[in-house]
């Protein structure tokens, strides 16, 4: 940053006679350099620059302490739409109207005592212009307590009607890896990215907990949905690969998750969405549609990295309205996706409008319509947050008890999934929700897949059939592995007639 001087240097004669008039310095000479001497002398003194600051209006030391608080310098966009905008005047128009004498608000009051100056500096959002404290002014200044409050949400009563929790984006990746294992999945052609093959015997309709159009899961400019957040993260984590026209499973780290704690899985999921690059929470918000036009891009992750401590802060007991948690984000930290606080460069709108969403008044159906998504989808599908609808259906939500764990940095719970696969006579076999993933996806191997059956918590079915069997078999799993198996899951409840069955069954 830059000295008292230095900025004094860069004013105008105008600007320098307008500042000694704000301090009580009657100046000597008329001679640019000589007035920025006598003034930086004056200003930069600490028992005078300690004498100024006490004086300053409420509002005025407010803005300083807090950009005091961040680090001496803050994005110009972000502090003056804070804390007012510091209008423009050319030399002559400075010394007929005199805006000195009446600073319309705390950005101009401190401006015009030379307390802070722009300055542009380098960031990963490109060059990016700043309000900062002079370099050497900053060590002098006094102590201040801003009264800019701390994020704050108000905790409300429990809904009415609470969402049940039911892991559906740990279960959606479950079905996507058996797609995978039966080579119902293709690669794309060259430069595409990877796509699905469906029959009408592995309907995603038929899988999914929440199904969705094949094409949704590689479309970028798609609506989120928890089939295409599981698609993503797999890509991402390196658990799919390309084996000619068809996608293939990374066998250790799939079988690793497999085999991990219910708990544990979730947490593979969450560290992968947080540092996702091929998820873009903005651009897959339902109500929202990114245009690529190659001359802006955002940054999920580092948003992601701004937003996680807000919600952190939360108490894991209570519950929120999700519109509190919005107007506390917007009040505290509206510029966690765009750190250069400019709103005027995004192509973005809403899809069924063609108009683009420009400037801070924009931020509720941008930011905003983001922050409904996170809390309503993503961090409700990888069970990091509950939701509920209050009396009159305002949607509310809580942090569950992995949520608050994971934000927390603390381990998982070693406590493990505790249902089974039941076979029947008619040689369906069903597997609760609650037991573990890697017994649904053994069974998907050498059965054929039925609809789930949607209750209060979902039921997978599978059937034991010749075209199963005969799949598992390509796959190297004979009857008699898969009679073993089902022996050691099921013991005596294994119905007589089906061990039978796989004991004499024939390729």
């Amino acid at each position: 940053m830059s000295t008292l001087l230095r900025t004094l240097q860069d004013f105008s004669p105008a600007m320098l006679r307008a500042l000694a008039e704000n301090h009580g310095v009657a100046l000597s000479s008329n001679t640019p350099r000589a007035m920025a001497d006598e003034l930086a002398a004056v200003i930069a003194e600490r028992t005078y620059l300690a004498d100024a600051v006490a004086d300053l209006p409420p509002a005025a030391r407010d803005a300083l302490a807090h950009l005091i608080q961040e680090g001496g310098r803050m994005v110009a966009a972000t502090f003056e739409r804070r804390y007012g905008s510091i209008r423009a005047f050319g030399p002559g128009r400075l010394e007929r109207e005199r805006p000195h004498r009446s600073p319309a608000n705390a950005s101009e009051t401190l401006w015009y005592l030379g307390l802070i100056y722009r300055t542009f500096a380098e960031t990963p959002e490109g060059l990016t212009e700043f309000l900062a404290i002079p370099a050497d002014l900053a060590p002098l200044l006094p102590q201040l307590q801003t009264e800019t409050e701390g994020f704050s949400v108000p905790a409300t009563i429990a809904p009415n009607t609470i969402a049940p929790a039911d892991d559906s984006l740990l279960h959606d990746v479950c079905s996507l890896l058996c797609l995978v294992q039966a080579g119902e999945a293709r690669s794309g052609g060259p430069g595409e990215p990877p796509a699905w093959r469906v029959t009408s015997l592995y309907a995603l309709a038929s899988l999914m907990l929440q199904p969705t159009e094949a094409s949704e899961l590689v479309d970028p400019r798609a609506p989120g949905s928890v089939a295409a957040l599981a698609f993503a993260l797999a890509n991402d984590m390196g658990w799919l690969r390309a084996a000619g026209n068809s996608l293939r499973l990374n066998a250790q780290p799939v079988h690793q998750w497999l085999l991990a704690t219910r708990a544990e899985q979730r947490r593979v999921l969450l560290d992968a969405w947080r540092s996702s690059a091929g998820w873009n929470d903005l651009c897959r918000t339902p109500s929202l549609s990114c245009e690529e036009t190659g001359s802006w891009s955002n940054d999920p992750e580092a948003s992601r990295a701004r937003l996680l401590p807000l919600l952190a802060s939360l108490d894991a007991q209570c519950w929120y309205k999700v519109a509190d948690f919005v107007a506390a984000v917007k009040g505290h930290a509206p510029d966690f996706q765009r750190p250069d606080g400019d709103y005027n460069t995004w192509y973005i709108r809403r899809r069924d409008d063609p108009v683009f969403l420009r400037g801070f008044e924009g931020w509720d159906e941008v930011e905003g319509e983001l922050l409904r998504f996170l809390l309503g989808g993503s961090l409700s599908w990888l069970g990091a947050v509950q939701s509920g609808l209050d009396a009159a259906g305002a949607p509310l939500f809580r942090l569950t008890e992995d949520g608050a764990r994971w934000l927390a940095g603390e381990a998982p719970p070693m406590f493990d999934s505790t249902g089974q696969p039941v076979v029947l006579p008619d040689f369906a076999v069903e597997i609760p929700a609650d037991a573990p993933l890697i017994d649904r996806f053994r069974v998907a191997r050498f059965t054929t897949w039925e609809p789930i059956v949607h209750a209060a918590e979902p039921l997978f079915r599978y059937r034991i059939t010749q075209t199963g069997l005969r799949r598992a078999a390509r796959q190297g799993i004979p009857a008699e592995r898969v009679l073993a198996y089902l022996r050691e899951r099921c013991g005596e409840a294994l119905p007589a007639n089906v061990a039978a069955a796989l004991a004499g069954w024939q390729t």
